[in-house]
């Protein structure tokens, strides 16, 4: 498992290559030397409480993502996930699933992409 420390470098440089930035265009939207921003990424030193939230603000997504305490980027995300697993028929589908023989399961799959496609095609 990977260091906190080391999830912050490794995330500042996806969310950085996600907008196509270099280091210089990065440090500089956040106010702060290249060589500074460098030392983040690299793991080197780990920034303050208010660059974090900055960064974070940047980026649209949480500082928790950005510290690696979770692994989802935003709230939006997490407050659907939520949604979707405290859902009664979502918690019926996966009591029924853990029960399930490994055909029951491959076939429940096959009868959820038939549904899927028959929608698609509008019968």
């Amino acid at each position: 498992m990977e260091k906190k420390n080391e999830v912050f470098g490794k995330r500042l440089k996806e969310l950085r290559d996600r907008k196509g930035l270099s280091q210089e265009k990065m440090s500089e939207a956040l106010g702060i030397s290249r060589a500074r921003y460098s030392h983040y990424e690299n793991n080197h030193v780990e920034p303050d409480i208010e660059l974090i939230r900055k960064i974070a603000n940047y980026h649209k997504v949480d500082s928790d993502y950005i510290l690696g305490i979770t692994d989802i980027p935003s709230r939006e995300e997490n407050a659907e996930i939520e949604k979707i697993l405290n859902d009664p028929q979502t918690e019926l589908m996966f009591n029924d699933w853990k029960n399930m023989s490994e055909e029951e399961r491959k076939e429940a799959i096959e009868m959820i992409k038939y549904i899927k496609f028959k929608n698609k095609r509008g019968d």
